[in-house]
C-alpha cells in the first residue's frame, strides 16, 4: 500500500463519499460518540493514539483502555485519540483509497501521533498489532523505524510474558499504567521539546520510569541445546529485571465517570465498576490472580459515587461490578444495598459476573432478587474434588448441587458453567465427570420447564507467572480426544455444550510461553494473512501451523519437541522467557504451589489462613527475606 491520503478533512471526505456505504457497522469507523474527547492537535504538545488491536465491539467494552483514555486527556497539554482493528472489508477498502489508519477523534493517521499504544489483552491479536501497523504504514519491525516515527509502545495482560513481540514493541508497560502513562507523557512533552532522538527518549523512559521495559536494550542468550539461557540488559543503567507497578490506593486512582458512550452494540453496553484488582483465592492456572496481586479494593463510597455519576453522563440501564472475584469485596453486601435502592427505582440492573456460588445465592435471592432471572455463570474449571483441589479452586460438590438447586427454585432459568480439559494430572475418568456432573446439577427434572445448562469447555493452556508455567500442554490428538468423550456422553437435551477450538489453544500456548524467537513466527503468520485469531471465523490453523513448521516447532504433539514447543515441560530450574519481569510473585513460592498441586493439595486464600510468603504484597515481602535468611543461616546454626 502507498499512503497517498494524510490530510484529516481528506480522509474524511473520503470516508464519507466512497467507503462507508460499502462496510460493515460504518458507525464504528466514524466517531463522535457521547463523552468522546477532540482536542486540537495544534493546542496540545503530546499526542497518544491510543490502539485495540480488536474490533470497535469487543475495545469498547475494555475498562483499562477507557481509564487510560480519559487520563491522558485530563491533562491539558496532551490528547489521547482512539484506533481499533478495521474489519477485512474496511481493510480492503482502506488499501484501495490509499487511506491510512487513523484516529476517530480528528482523523489523523496514527504515524502523525508521538506514540501508538496498544492494549495486549490475549495472545491471539497479536497478528492485529502488526495489521494495525501495516495499515498505518509505521514499520512493523522496531529496528526499521527511525527518527519521525512514533513510539510504540504496549500494555495489559500480554506485557508480563512480552517476549513474542519484542521485535516489534518499544516500549512495554508492566502492571497498573494509571501514574506510568502520565510520567511518560511528561517525559515525551520534554524530550520532544528538547528536540531528544527517538532511540534516547526511549531509552530514558526504560531508565527512570518504574515498569517500562525496552527489549531493544535487552538481548536474550541462548544455550548449546538451543533453549534461552536468559535476558539481560545491555547497559549498566538499566534493571536486570523490570518490576510491575502496582497502584495500591485505588480510591485515590483515577476512574473514569464519563465513559465514551458506543454508537453500535458492543460485548458489554453497560456501566463497568471495578471494585478491586487482584485476587487472593490462589487458582494455579490462574494468571490475572497470580500477576494482579495484591488485593486491593475499592471503597463503597467511592463506588456508589462513580456508579451515580456514571449513569448521570451515560445514562446505560446495567451497573456490573467486576473484579476477579467479588466476593471477597469486604464492603460488597452493604455496596449492593445502596446501589439497589438507588438504581432499581430507575430500572437499572446490577450484574455481578464474577461471584461463588454459594454467594450468588445469597446475594440474588435478596438486595438483588429483582434482577431479571436470565442466567448465572459459575466456574468449577473441574468436575471433581481431587481436580479443583489440583488447581486450588474452592469450590465442592456440595456447592455446586446445592447453590444450583436454590438458584432453580428462585427461578433463574439458565446456568453457564465453564470447565477446562488437559489440565495436569488429569485422568480420563474426571473428563467423562465433566457430563454426569452437568447432568446431576439439572436433577430430576424434565419437560418444558426445566433449567437450561451452557458448558463451554476450553483447553488448559500454561500460563506464564504462575505455579503450571513449568507444565506441557496436553497434545492436540489428547484435547480434541477428550472434547469428543464429553460430548458422545452427553444424555439429556437440556445440557448444551461449546467446545472452544483445541488448535487455537495450542497456538495460544506456544505464543504466552515463547522466547524472542517466536516474534520471527508471528511475522510469518501474519505475512501468511493471520489475523483477529481469536475469532472462530478468522482463526486459520493452516497459517499457524505453516509458520510454526518453518521454525521448528511441531504444533501437533509429535516428533522432537523444540524450545518453544507448547508440549514441552520446562526444567524447574531453566531460564524462562519472563524471568526478567517481576511481576510481583516469587518463583520460590511459584514452585512450592506446584509442589502442592500434584500433592492434591489446597492453599488457602492468605486473608484467612496462613501467610504463603508469596512476595507480592509488604507482609509477603517480609516473610520471604526472613525465609531466605533462615536458610542462609540454617548451616551454621547448632
Amino acid at each position: 500500500m502507498s499512503i497517498k491520503v494524510t490530510d484529516p478533512a481528506e480522509i474524511h471526505a473520503l470516508l464519507d463519499r466512497y467507503v462507508l456505504a460499502d462496510v460493515q457497522q460504518p458507525a464504528q469507523y466514524v466517531g463522535g460518540e457521547v463523552n468522546s474527547i477532540r482536542k486540537d492537535p495544534a493546542s496540545v504538545d503530546v499526542s497518544i493514539a491510543l490502539c485495540f488491536p480488536d474490533t470497535y465491539g469487543v475495545g469498547m467494552s475494555h475498562l483499562g483502555y477507557q481509564i487510560l483514555y480519559s487520563i491522558i486527556n485530563a491533562l491539558p497539554w496532551a490528547a489521547a485519540e482512539r484506533a481499533y482493528a478495521p474489519l477485512p472489508d474496511m481493510q480492503a477498502e482502506l488499501r484501495q483509497r490509499g487511506i491510512p489508519l487513523y484516529a476517530l477523534e480528528s482523523f489523523r493517521p496514527l504515524a502523525g501521533f508521538d506514540a501508538v499504544g496498544f492494549t495486549l489483552q490475549s495472545d491471539l491479536l497479536c497478528t492485529n498489532v502488526l495489521l494495525m501497523l501495516e495499515l498505518a504504514e509505521v514499520p512493523v519491525e522496531s529496528a526499521q523505524r527511525r527518527e519521525g516515527h512514533p513510539i510504540i509502545i504496549a500494555g495489559g495482560p500480554g506485557a508480563s510474558s512480552p517476549e513474542p513481540l519484542a521485535d516489534f514493541i518499544d516500549l512495554f508497560f508492566i502492571g497498573d499504567a494509571e501514574e506510568t502513562i502520565v510520567r511518560f507523557a511528561e517525559l515525551l512533552r520534554r524530550m520532544k521539546a528538547a528536540r531528544a532522538p527517538r532511540e534516547e527518549t526511549i531509552l530514558e523512559a526504560a531508565r527512570t520510569i518504574p515498569g517500562l521495559y525496552a527489549p531493544a536494550f535487552y538481548k536474550s542468550e541462548y544455550g548449546k541445546d538451543g533453549r534461552l539461557a536468559g535476558v539481560r540488559p545491555v547497559r549498566d543503567d538499566l534493571p536486570e529485571r523490570v518490576r510491575s507497578v502496582c497502584i495500591e490506593d485505588l480510591d485515590s486512582a483515577p476512574f473514569p465517570t464519563r465513559p465514551i458512550v458506543p454508537f453500535v452494540e458492543t460485548v458489554h453496553d453497560r456501566i463497568t465498576l471495578e471494585i478491586m484488582r487482584g485476587c487472593t483465592r490462589g487458582c494455579r492456572f490462574c494468571h490475572a490472580g497470580m500477576t494482579g496481586r495484591p488485593a486491593r479494593c475499592r471503597s463503597a463510597d467511592k463506588l456508589f459515587e462513580i456508579a451515580c455519576a456514571s449513569y448521570a453522563s451515560t445514562g446505560h440501564n446495567e451497573i456490573a461490578l467486576a473484579s476477579l472475584s467479588s466476593s471477597d469485596h469486604p464492603e460488597l453486601h452493604r455496596l449492593i444495598e445502596r446501589l439497589a435502592a438507588h438504581f432499581t427505582p430507575l430500572s437499572v440492573s446490577l450484574s455481578l459476573p464474577s461471584l461463588r456460588v454459594s454467594d450468588q445465592l445469597r446475594l440474588l435471592v435478596g438486595p438483588l432478587s429483582a434482577v431479571r432471572k436470565s442466567g448465572l455463570t459459575v466456574a468449577p474449571e473441574a468436575a471433581t474434588e481431587r481436580l479443583r483441589n489440583v488447581i486450588n479452586k474452592d469450590i465442592s460438590d456440595a456447592d455446586l448441587l446445592e447453590g444450583t438447586r436454590a438458584a432453580f427454585e428462585q427461578g433463574w432459568r439458565l446456568l453457564k458453567l465453564y470447565f477446562m480439559i488437559g489440565l495436569p494430572s488429569e485422568t480420563r475418568e474426571e473428563v467423562l465427570a465433566i457430563p454426569r456432573l452437568c447432568e446431576s446439577l439439572l436433577g430430576g427434572g424434565r419437560g418444558r420447564g426445566i433449567p437450561h445448562l451452557n458448558v463451554t469447555i476450553s483447553p488448559f493452556v500454561p500460563k506464564p507467572h504462575t505455579p503450571f508455567q513449568w507444565e506441557a500442554m496436553d497434545s492436540l490428538a489428547g484435547l480434541i480426544e477428550k472434547g469428543q468423550l464429553i460430548v458422545e456422553s452427553k444424555r439429556r437435551r437440556a445440557v448444551s455444550y461449546k467446545l472452544h477450538d483445541p488448535r487455537r489453544a495450542v497456538v495460544e500456548a506456544a505464543l504466552s510461553r515463547g522466547d524472542r524467537r517466536m516474534g520471527r513466527v508471528v511475522l510469518r503468520a501474519r505475512e501468511l494473512g493471520a489475523q483477529f485469531d481469536a475469532w472462530d471465523e478468522h482463526f486459520h490453523f493452516e497459517l499457524w501451523e505453516q509458520a510454526l513448521r518453518e521454525h521448528g516447532i511441531s504444533v501437533r504433539g509429535e516428533g522432537e519437541q523444540g524450545a518453544n514447543s507448547p508440549f514441552r515441560r520446562r526444567a524447574d530450574d531453566e531460564a524462562l522467557p519472563w524471568d526478567h519481569i517481576d511481576c510481583g510473585v516469587t518463583k520460590k513460592f511459584l514452585i512450592e504451589e506446584r509442589e502442592r498441586a500434584l500433592r492434591g493439595e489446597p492453599t488457602p486464600d492468605c486473608r484467612d489462613g496462613p501467610c504463603r510468603a508469596c512476595g507480592a504484597c509488604p507482609r509477603g515481602k517480609r516473610r520471604h527475606r526472613d525465609t531466605e535468611d533462615t536458610e542462609k543461616d540454617a548451616p551454621n546454626q547448632g
